[in-house]
C-alpha cells in the first residue's frame, strides 16, 4: 500500500510539474500576427486568378485558418486556471469562472473538480488505512 501511495505521489508531482509550466505568450502572439497579416494579403493574391470568387475563398480559408489557431490555444492551455490558494484551503472553483485568473482561452479540463475529487478520495482511502492498522 506505501508503495502505491509513494507511485500517486509522484504521480501528482509530474502534474504538477505540467500544470505550473507556463506556455509562451510571444509564440501565441507571433502566431496570431502573422496569420492575421498573412489573410488580410490573401484576397489580393487570389483576386487575379478568381475573380469575383475571392471573397467566399477567402472567407473559408480564414475561417478554416483562425479555427486552427483558436483550437491550438485550446491545447496550449488544456487546464483551468485558478487562485493555489482556494484549492489550499479545499475550496473547488467552478471551472468556466471567468475573473481575473483566467485566461480567454482557458475552457479546459476541470482539472480542480478532478483534483478536489481526487483528494477526497485519497483522504478517505488513507484514514481507512489508519483505522485498520489501529484495530490491528
Amino acid at each position: 500500500m506505501s508503495h502505491e501511495i509513494n507511485s500517486l505521489v509522484s504521480t501528482i508531482s509530474s502534474c504538477e510539474k505540467i500544470f505550473k509550466t507556463p506556455v509562451p505568450l510571444s509564440y501565441s502572439r507571433h502566431t496570431s500576427r502573422f496569420l492575421t497579416i498573412w489573410c488580410g494579403s490573401l484576397p489580393f493574391a487570389l483576386v487575379s486568378q478568381l475573380g469575383i470568387h475571392t471573397l467566399p475563398v477567402v472567407i473559408i480559408a480564414c475561417w478554416c485558418l483562425f479555427g486552427i489557431e483558436e483550437i491550438g490555444h485550446l491545447i496550449e492551455q488544456p487546464f483551468v486556471s485558478v487562485a493555489s490558494k482556494d484549492m489550499d484551503q479545499g475550496n473547488v472553483p467552478d471551472p468556466l469562472y471567468k475573473g481575473d485568473l483566467v485566461q480567454p482561452y482557458d475552457i479546459g479540463l476541470p482539472v480542480c473538480t478532478l483534483a478536489g475529487r481526487i483528494r477526497t478520495e485519497v483522504l478517505d482511502i488513507v484514514s481507512a488505512f489508519k483505522k485498520k492498522d489501529k484495530n490491528e
